[in-house]
């Protein structure tokens, strides 16, 4: 009789624990209106996760801030789709778990917090802290685009194709291991068009938006590169980096304007000059054969990148 009386008691606990949960959820259901904003495959994108996604993207870009929510809601949402369908081909090759090299991790962190003025990575933890994040979920959503670029280096970096004698000549022949160069600091905004009347109404779109709400924004909004988190940022680069075609529109704007669209690689790019300067260095012929090589890759790469992406896409259900 005993063990009887001990057993209703302890399922009447678990039937008062179970009303309580399901009483608590309820309410946060009816408080916090939780729904399901898309499903991407078997994965789902929420009303909270969207909140989420836009408060990270403001502590990666305080700009944001002078956009609507309704437009950053829009933002987050595209950007957790992308998020999602390169995860879901993620978990087809690798394993997350299997994962044991958190010094990359760590080192994109550092050029995060650097674009962001910040000087360490606990500088950045305490940063996140006043947008209620948290560096573990930094981490998370960083280990996917490492995990993502590690995917499309076993794909196509076999196919990046680098005329290194081509580049010599080029620096032979405009001397650019000379004293004086240029060095600039470009934002970017890519966007493909599948016409040209596509074309024209996506760039009319973008320049409209431009001079509404300004570069950096614009990039966040219609950017298809993983640097629209940042406003478009590529950071520095010098003249002698370039291709002839980038040279040469940047040397027909000044600070504060932006190219025409630029065909490079299959995508439109159009550049953003935040600041430029002459800078006086001798530089080796052999490092600078180095430099243009590393930009010329990273290029390539993240023209495959968004190839890859797109064939993805196309067999992901998004409801």
């Amino acid at each position: 009789m005993i063990i009887t009386q001990f057993k209703l008691s302890r399922l009447l606990i678990k039937f008062i624990i179970i009303f309580l949960m399901i009483m608590t959820c309820a309410v946060s259901n009816e408080t916090g209106k939780i729904s399901i904003i898309k499903k991407i495959n078997n994965e789902i994108i929420t009303n909270v996760d969207i909140k989420k996604e836009s408060i990270y993207l403001k502590a990666l870009n305080k700009n944001l801030e002078q956009i609507s929510d309704e437009e950053i809601n829009k933002i987050a949402k595209e950007s957790l789709i992308r998020e999602k369908i390169k995860l879901g081909e993620i978990k087809k090759y690798i394993n997350l778990d299997d994962f044991n090299k958190p010094e990359i991790i760590e080192e994109v962190i550092l050029n995060l917090a650097k674009k962001l003025k910040l000087t360490s990575i606990s500088e950045f933890e305490t940063y996140l802290e006043d947008f209620d994040l948290n560096l573990k979920e930094v981490k998370k959503k960083i280990l996917i685009e490492v995990l993502w670029n590690q995917l499309i280096a076993s794909k196509y970096n076999n196919k990046i194709n680098i005329d290194e004698d081509n580049l010599r000549k080029k620096i032979k022949l405009n001397k650019l291991n000379v004293n004086e160069t240029i060095k600039y600091d470009l934002s970017e905004i890519v966007f493909q068009a599948k016409n040209k009347n596509e074309f024209e109404s996506k760039v009319e779109e973008i320049k409209k938006n431009i001079f509404s709400i300004g570069f950096k924004n614009t990039a966040i909004k219609f950017s298809i590169s993983e640097s629209s988190k940042l406003g478009g940022s590529i950071g520095s680069v010098k003249e002698n980096q370039l291709s002839d075609i980038i040279k040469n529109q940047l040397n027909k704007i000044e600070i504060g304007e932006f190219t025409k669209p630029l065909n490079l690689g299959g995508n439109f790019v159009i550049l953003f000059i935040n600041d430029k300067k002459i800078i006086n260095e001798q530089i080796d012929e052999e490092l600078m054969l180095k430099e243009m090589i590393e930009f010329e890759r990273k290029k390539q790469f993240e023209n495959f990148s968004q190839v890859y992406f797109n064939k993805v896409k196309i067999n992901v259900k998004i409801r």
